[in-house]
């Protein structure tokens, strides 16, 4: 296929061009609506804003706030005048802030003021002192502060900057220059800034809304935190690049918001996390006729159950959902499912790689290519990140000399390309030389109606003994009736010896990361503490919690 080598900005005004009068962004909460036309005229007027005061090209603006809508605008403006833009979790501690404002080189920070954002402006405001290099501070709202520039100081400011400044810093702009750097969740250490350009993350939206089916004709629900490369990419920037109207309901995941703006807005598509759909189909305002306009979407960032599935296609009828697999470090998705696929497929697999990746499954202690039906780790090419930023060693490790990136995950391809994930090679659990997967158990535990969403992670055992612990976690449904008895004794029906979990226990929320994933190792720590050190001294191992 034919690959695009064009900057975002200008991909970005061939779309206004195209689809002047359709929705392009509607934000409910704010009351705020974008036709294509006008969300291209206010981009252009805030990339001039930030070259009135002083940025430039290859500068890095971090954008730290919750969903609102000129999140999406600071990024596209900064993009369009050549920034590299730095999101942040809204969630991030002072030292995460610190950290990776410092660590990118930011000399401008992004923060919205307003609800419950008071802090995050304090925050920044105090941070300031410790970088001398952060130069800017723009608030999103109404600040005080004489040492800020709120928005519509940025706007007012870009007056005075000529529309053929901003086509000169525009053109100036190359397909191949740094467009963004998104850090990873940092779970085993400090984040690492992930530096991607303009073909990596176009040529990943494009291929992934044809696998999906997406047009100018869809309107996608869009909650998913726009920090993270889901909500910012697959969802916002993909959908922008196919001139589909993008629909946010609010600031922050709120169910409830979600679940009257579907109906309200006529929303086609939908895209989230497993644990956030569970959230929505298991409210009690959900009802199924609100969803009749929605048929696609993605299910993506961790295993998709069984019964969750099957509920969404068959009993709720968005029949065309999917369910991607994608990691930052390669501009988005890998693979994708079919819309066309059984049910089955789609949850047994994360589909085939998308037409501009190539992908393989290696032997992780030698590198060797394995066979189809053989596990190893999976390994993709195409369109990956430039590096982490400022961490060569690091590159070296995750990127081998013929660009393959190894993405830490164990799988399986079969003769036709489809990819299952058994599991990370980090979070093997090894109990009595057996080597474990937490999938495996959690699908069986999935069988049970009773049961929500459930977690099966292991833990370190202290000397003498030497290995893991299983342990499974599970949030029943509301008003389940369901016992840890019930429970023991379907794994047991299902699973060798060798693999039943020694701890279960009922919980009514998992940790979870700012986009939604279950931290395991947080998990793990919690089990260490609750088992084995004191905290609950009747559940050793081999007991029930």
């Amino acid at each position: 296929m034919t690959y695009f080598q064009e900057t975002i900005g200008n991909m970005l005004d061939a779309i206004a061009g195209k689809h002047a009068s359709r929705d392009a962004l509607v934000h409910i909460e704010s009351d705020v609506r974008y036709t294509y036309e006008l969300l291209s005229q206010e981009i252009d007027r805030v990339a001039r804003g930030f070259i009135y005061r002083g940025l430039a090209r290859g500068d890095k603006v971090a954008i730290w706030s919750q969903n609102v809508p000129q999140w999406l605008i600071a990024l596209l403006a900064l993009t369009k005048m050549g920034a590299i833009s730095v999101p942040v979790d809204p969630a991030a501690s002072r030292d995460n802030l610190l950290y990776i404002l410092e660590q990118s080189e930011c000399c401008g920070l992004i923060v919205a003021d307003g609800k419950d954002d008071n802090k995050m402006v304090a925050m920044a405001g105090q941070i300031r002192n410790d970088l001398p290099a952060l130069n800017h501070l723009f608030v999103i709202g109404d600040s005080t502060d004489a040492n800020t520039v709120t928005w519509k100081e940025l706007i007012a400011g870009g007056d005075a900057v000529s529309r053929d400044a901003l086509l000169k810093a525009a053109a100036a702009v190359q397909p191949l220059d740094p467009v963004a750097i998104m850090y990873t969740s940092g779970t085993t250490g400090q984040p690492k800034g992930v530096v991607l350009d303009h073909p990596g993350l176009v040529n990943k939206s494009i291929v992934a809304t044809e696998r999906q089916g997406i047009t100018a004709e869809d309107r996608l629900c869009m909650f998913f935190p726009l920090f993270h490369m889901f909500g910012n990419t697959c969802i916002a920037l993909a959908g922008f690049l196919r001139g589909a109207a993008l629909v946010m309901p609010g600031r922050t995941f709120d169910p409830a918001g979600i679940l009257s703006a579907i109906p309200a807005e006529k929303c086609t598509a939908i895209y989230g996390s497993p644990s956030m759909l569970i959230a929505l189909v298991d409210h009690p305002h959900f009802q199924i006729s609100d969803w009749a306009s929605l048929s696609k979407g993605i299910i993506g960032g961790a295993p998709c159950p069984m019964e969750l599935m099957r509920r969404i296609v068959e009993d709720i009828g968005v029949s065309d959902i999917t369910v991607a697999y994608g990691i930052t470090e390669t501009s988005s998705w890998i693979t994708m499912t079919h819309p066309t696929d059984p049910i089955e497929l789609r949850v047994s697999t994360i589909g085939t790689a998308l037409a501009c990746n190539e992908v393989k499954i290696v032997d992780p202690a030698t590198g060797d290519t394995l066979d189809p039906d053989y596990q190893g780790e999976l390994c993709t090419r195409g369109f990956l990140m430039k590096e982490y930023y400022k961490m060569p060693a690091a590159t070296a490790a995750a990127v081998d000399r013929e660009k393959w990136f190894h993405t830490g995950d164990l799988g399986v391809m079969d003769q036709r390309g489809y990819i299952k994930i058994t599991g990370r090679v980090k979070d093997v659990i090894v109990q009595r030389d057996v080597e474990i997967y937490p999938v495996e158990i959690e699908e069986i535990i999935y069988l049970l109606a009773e049961v929500s969403e459930v977690q099966v992670f292991g833990f370190n055992l202290p000397a003498p003994r030497k290995g893991q612990a299983v342990a499974a976690w599970i949030k029943p449904k509301e008003g389940s009736q369901l016992s840890i008895d019930t429970v023991d004794a379907h794994v047991r029906a299902h699973l060798p010896e060798e693999k039943i979990p020694q701890h279960y226990k009922f919980v009514t929320e998992f940790p979870m990361t700012g986009s939604g994933k279950v931290q395991k190792y947080k998990l793990a720590q919690m089990a260490q503490e609750e088992y084995l050190e004191g905290g609950n001294r009747n559940a050793e191992v081999g007991k029930k919690a």
